[in-house]
């Protein structure tokens, strides 16, 4: 009797183990990492600003109709580009296949009584 007890127990550690090790190669090799993206782009009165979260190379910025309205050749990480495009609305920041849409648009008066 005290050699199944033992026998359960064993097989009992035996699946906590197995366990764990499947939770361990999951989370560290099967689960794809997010990473960043590789800059962020808002507007700010009329101008595209975008800052690169890693070296980045042919950054495009170009209207909702495909007018290009700045190019930059490279932009360091951890760096800002400004590109003065106005408040027409939407433009499009593209960087290797990664786009961002950005919304420009005009300012609305505050209303003073």
């Amino acid at each position: 009797m005290d050699i199944l007890r033992i026998g359960v127990l064993l097989i009992g550690i035996a699946l906590l183990i197995i366990a764990v090790l499947a939770a361990v190669v999951y989370f560290e090799v099967i689960r794809p990492r997010d990473e960043p993206p590789p800059f962020h782009a808002y507007c700010q009165e009329g101008y595209v600003v975008i800052t690169a979260n890693k070296d980045l190379s042919e950054v495009k910025v170009v209207d909702a109709e495909g007018r290009l309205y700045c190019a930059f050749d490279e932009i360091k990480a951890g760096s800002d580009k400004v590109c003065r495009v106005g408040n027409r609305t939407l433009y499009i920041v593209e960087h290797r296949g990664h786009t961002d849409v950005i919304w420009c648009a005009p300012r609305r008066p505050v209303a003073t009584d």
